[in-house]
């Protein structure tokens, strides 16, 4: 009988504890300062980058081939059969297609795998549905189309107090982050469903952005069950009051608040808010 595993990268915004339970394996991206290279998640917590970022702001990089390969050679020995990875989008990082390709030509496990187009607590959703299903022991088929399904229905939106962190990163997409800093615009990004940045709305000031982002989730899954995580910045009071906010127009049947993790918190810095939402 085909074991199935899962396993995902550092990208994806989700509880330890989940984790753990469901021996989910974490591929961790790298973060680049200048005298030093950092495991994500391994050697560097997001509240550890955030102090470093006073002196200097890192780069990212992928996975090493290394780290991709002593997770698939653990999986082997552990007697799993079967591997599905739900990886960060491919249109913002290249993580997806690396590990991807590595593990089509890894000999002896059955590699499957899943682009989200999204990446944070998006894809934490994507990997809790997954792990779920595993749990259940669906085929796998079954568990590629389910994701599909929930992706589709996915709205993933997230605001920052600060959009210096998103150009130097050269993440901002189709985001005006020049004209939106001097002007103190506060633009919604929106993941698209190509899996990119776009702005949605935007606003003058954090707190009206916030209230915005809010009403558009309001508008999409008022009176519905959902499952809902938001994820932050050093903003973990502020995202609780969202959680709170969103309860109350919605029945949250999964609800969550996850900092943001240290890969994806050097293209954001401190002062994020994002919400991620799908039908439950």
């Amino acid at each position: 009988m085909n074991k199935l595993a899962l396993i995902t990268d550092s990208s994806c915004d989700i509880s330890q504890e989940f984790i753990q339970k469901h021996n989910i394996k974490i591929i961790p991206l790298r973060v680049c300062f200048s005298d030093k290279t950092f495991l994500d998640r391994v050697e560097l917590t997001s509240l550890e980058l955030y102090d470093k970022m006073k002196t200097e702001i890192p780069k990212t990089s992928l996975p090493s081939s290394e780290s991709v390969m002593s997770v698939l050679d653990e999986l082997k020995n552990d007697g799993f059969s079967d591997v599905l990875y739900v990886g960060v989008s491919s249109g913002l990082s290249g993580t997806y297609n690396f590990v991807k390709l590595i593990g089509e030509q890894y000999d002896g496990l059955n590699f499957y795998s899943f682009d989200t187009k999204t990446l944070s607590c998006g894809q934490g959703l994507l990997v809790k549905a997954a792990a779920r299903m595993i749990e259940k022991e669906c085929p796998v088929e079954d568990i590629l189309s389910e994701l599909q399904n929930i992706r589709n229905n996915m709205m993933a939106m997230f605001i920052v107090k600060d959009l210096t962190y998103l150009k130097k990163g050269g993440r901002i997409g189709k985001v005006a982050g020049t004209i939106g800093s001097l002007l103190k615009i506060c633009p919604i990004v929106r993941v698209n469903d190509d899996g990119v940045y776009e702005s949605s709305t935007k606003s003058l000031g954090f707190s009206r952005s916030l209230q915005m982002m809010i009403k558009e989730f309001e508008n999409k899954f008022k009176g519905r069950n959902i499952i809902v995580s938001v994820v932050h910045g050093l903003e973990e009071s502020l995202a609780n009051s969202v959680l709170n906010k969103i309860k109350q127009f919605a029945n949250v049947i999964d609800g969550d608040v996850i900092p943001v993790t240290a890969v994806l918190a050097v293209h954001t810095g401190p002062g994020l808010i994002g919400i991620i939402a799908h039908n439950a």
